[in-house]
């Protein structure tokens, strides 16, 4: 015959208020006038008569600074929270405790309840949540020790560096260190533990985790690359005014004596191109006396940029021609 399905009543009152069982449907318990919240939660079932947890052997092969191995599992935290959490609430986000602690090496079970109430409760997805994490940790470990290369996109970030390092810093340069990482599962009723996973890391991986990090962290912080300026930029129905234009014909290229100003880009009179072939400076000072003084020309030109700044015109289109006396 299976567990008897009772029902666990948990009263949200005063310290001193009785606990008293109560039938399920019921929401709220009158006693002595005073109403209190209920809350009614299932008994455990068979599938939670196990607990999985992550733990983690450090053997640093000597005595360990104690202020250093809070810094380790605090490193181990923010790596945790980084990956896990925060949710929408943060009354479900699960948080990670220590279950339990050994001497000699430091054995920690580690193991994230979500915390309801002011207590540490089990959750549902708490054995996914621990195989990912254990897999994460350890697998950071591996890529920055070399021994195994990560897809692009599980690449440690740089804050995933900081905190693996911080975690392995109280194992590297020590002699005969080693460290274990275990996803572990309990069985409640005897005890039994069952290794579902295991990584195991020695000195001279841990060291070579260490050295990258660190060769890593060090790098400088490169700023960010400098907006390209366009070489070319065209304007459309321009006004120019010829400073300078001699008798050839006008050029595409090479060098010129033809200068101008375009008052839309620079008050500085710049060399002066023409689209080739098109016969764009015959155009625009044939049958005038004087087109340096006496003309304003309405074109359609691209302005030469170097670093951002203007350096020659190319006129591709003449639109109008302005004597001074229009």
């Amino acid at each position: 015959m299976g567990p008897e399905n009772k029902l666990t009543v948990r009263l949200l009152g005063p310290p001193e208020a009785p606990k008293l069982a109560m039938p399920a449907g019921g929401d709220f318990l009158n006693e002595g006038g005073v109403y209190y919240h209920v809350m009614v939660a299932p008994a455990p079932t068979s599938i939670e008569e196990t607990e999985d947890r992550m733990i983690i052997r450090l053997d640093p092969g000597g005595p360990i600074d104690l202020e250093g191995l809070g810094a380790s599992f605090a490193a181990l935290a923010r790596f945790y929270a980084r990956h896990h959490g925060p949710t929408k609430d943060d009354s479900d986000t699960p948080r990670l405790f220590i279950s339990k602690l050994e001497n000699g090496s430091i054995v920690a079970e580690i193991v994230p309840y979500v915390v309801m109430l002011g207590q540490a409760v089990p959750f549902m997805h708490q054995a996914v949540v621990v195989a990912d994490f254990t897999k994460k940790v350890a697998k950071a470990i591996r890529a920055f020790s070399g021994d195994e290369l990560p897809p692009s996109g599980d690449i440690p970030s740089k804050d995933d560096a900081r905190d693996i390092r911080e975690f392995v810093r109280p194992l590297t340069g020590r002699r005969g260190a080693d460290l274990k990482i275990q996803h572990a599962r309990f069985e409640r009723r005897d005890g039994e533990k069952t290794t579902v996973l295991e990584y195991r890391f020695d000195e001279n991986e841990l060291n070579r985790a260490a050295l990258t990090i660190d060769a890593e962290l060090a790098k400088p912080i490169l700023p960010p690359p400098e907006e390209e300026h366009p070489s070319v930029r065209t304007i459309h129905e321009a006004m120019l005014f010829f400073q300078q234009a001699s008798r050839a014909a006008g050029k595409s290229s090479g060098r010129t004596a033809d200068k101008a100003i375009i008052p839309a880009v620079s008050d500085r009179p710049l060399p002066v191109y023409f689209l080739k072939d098109a016969d764009l400076k015959e155009q625009m000072v044939q049958g005038h006396t004087n087109p340096l003084k006496d003309t304003t020309f309405i074109v359609d030109v691209d302005v030469q940029l170097v670093d951002g700044e203007p350096k020659g015109y190319r006129i591709s289109h003449v639109h109008k021609v302005i004597d001074s006396g229009e």
